[in-house]
């Protein structure tokens, strides 16, 4: 069998589905299928994967938000995905779902989309934007479609060939990591950058959250276009004792940084089923969550981790990071999230439901 994966953006980009894309496709490639990666070029990367899988970025470098070398892409991926004999079309995200509709149409190749997370229901984008999502993720009819998110199945009108197969996490490479033990009450964000993420109001939180307990410390780690203003707003608030902007991390430097830490905490807008949300739990971390997407499934609060349900609400934040910090028995919250990510979310898992689909669609 051979597929072709389409997503809009790459590595050394990292977000959800991009890491999706690039966990499922070499467990894909490992079957015996081929698995051609069609993306833009986001600049080098150093992924290493098997001899029958390829990653093809087309056209010259670009910003992963440039709306244009987006609008391009679908162009590109359309010419050369048309050019070679697939079996299979998966998109990845929304505006790849276009492409894999024309392709669906014009040369017959059943298709499949990957929906990773919506900004539908959110104010974050403009409303043409969200309209076009909106239509491409409920309107468009795919061979089948995937979410990610238990969430997403109860909007209106979407495909009745969806599937829910969530994220997964390799739990063995946590396992093997020593974690370091410290007594400084730490939390760890990991994420974009980005306006869903909430970093404004987390870091207004912990201006709060300073005066009862002076020694907090908030790791950031990732890399996007907020960058600059939020360490800005750090100086101003006198918080750069207590906030640490730590860069894009990978591999056991980035689960060194989750084993140093004692809270997780991801303050957003919407989410769809995060990753790095499965990454604390393998880490046993305690977990602080915004009510939304599927984190209002699997988190159950005073169990296995804390809800936000204000996000917006710096004061609430603070509280409920405070209400964490007090709890003698924090530990257990995150040996909680860990049995329920090694008994429920692996990518081997997802990975053998995904080819069972490519299969049922390819063949019959």
């Amino acid at each position: 069998m051979r597929i072709a994966v389409i997503i809009d953006t790459w590595f050394p980009f990292m977000g959800g589905g991009q890491i999706n894309a690039w966990e499922i496709s070499n467990r894909i490639a490992r079957s015996g299928a081929k698995v051609d990666i069609i993306t833009r070029n986001n600049g080098k990367d150093n992924l290493k994967g098997l001899k029958n899988l390829q990653v093809y970025k087309l056209g010259s470098k670009s910003n992963p938000n440039d709306s244009f070398s987006k609008a391009t892409f679908l162009v590109r991926s359309f010419f050369f995905a048309f050019g070679k004999n697939y079996d299979l079309i998966h998109a990845h995200a929304f505006l790849p779902g276009i492409t894999a509709k024309l392709l669906m149409l014009t040369k017959n190749i059943p298709a499949v989309l990957t929906v990773h997370g919506t900004s539908i229901n959110t104010q974050l984008n403009n409303f043409f934007s969200r309209a076009l999502e909106k239509f491409i993720l409920t309107q468009i009819r795919y061979s089948s479609q995937i979410s990610v998110s238990q969430d997403f199945l109860k909007f209106k009108n979407i495909n009745k060939r969806i599937n829910y197969i969530p994220n997964g996490v390799n739990i063995k490479l946590f396992d093997k990591q020593a974690g370091s033990e410290s007594k400084t009450p730490t939390l760890i964000f990991v994420g974009r950058l980005h306006p869903q993420k909430n970093l404004k109001n987390l870091i207004a939180a912990i201006k709060i959250v300073q005066k009862k307990i002076p020694n907090i410390k908030l790791l950031i780690i990732g890399a996007g276009e907020l960058k600059a203003s939020l360490q800005n707003q750090v100086r101003e608030l006198k918080l750069k004792n207590n906030v640490k902007f730590l860069g894009q991390k990978t591999g056991n430097d980035l689960i060194k940084l989750y084993k140093s830490s004692q809270v997780f905490i991801l303050p957003s807008i919407y989410e769809g089923q995060p990753i790095s949300l499965l990454e604390a739990w393998a880490a046993k971390l305690a977990v602080i969550v915004s009510k939304t997407g599927d984190c209002q499934y699997m988190v159950k609060d005073g169990k296995n981790g804390y809800h936000i349900k204000s996000p917006d609400d710096a004061s609430e934040i603070a509280d409920v990071i405070q209400k964490a910090f007090s709890n003698k028995n924090l530990e257990n919250l995150g040996i909680a999230g860990y049995n329920l990510v090694k008994k429920s979310f692996s990518w081997e898992k997802s990975a053998e439901q995904i080819l069972n689909m490519y299969e049922q669609i390819a063949y019959n």
